[in-house]
């Protein structure tokens, strides 16, 4: 289904969502390839572990993944707790960041 869409479709930024990060798609070359693509701005969310970052996930360079299963719940997984923001612009530019709250203010049940 990502082939055919990242193929077929004319708009130059995708959203990618699904529930686990990049660094789990180590047998699956073929779909980190279509990450890559240098031919469309892909932005590419995955959760799975609990926290957010950009550090633990596997690179999709030259486009952009992060990791988005923080904010608390079951478990904390890492000290960056909260969620990212994307703002599309009206030149549709794709711009994302972390909005982090403090690991205690979700993980103090712990």
């Amino acid at each position: 289904l990502f082939h055919t869409r990242r193929k077929e479709s004319t708009a130059k930024n995708l959203l990618v969502f699904s529930h686990y990060p990049t660094d789990y798609f180590g047998t699956a070359p073929h779909f980190m390839e279509g990450l890559r693509d240098a031919s469309k701005r892909i932005v590419y969310f995955g959760g799975h572990r609990h926290d957010v970052d950009q550090s633990t996930t596997a690179p999709i360079h030259p486009n952009v993944n992060w990791l988005v299963g923080g904010g608390g719940g079951w478990s904390c997984d890492g000290g960056n707790q909260g969620f990212v923001v994307r703002e599309i612009s009206d030149s549709f530019e794709v711009h994302t960041y972390s909005v982090l709250v403090s690991k205690d203010t979700c993980c103090a049940w712990r």
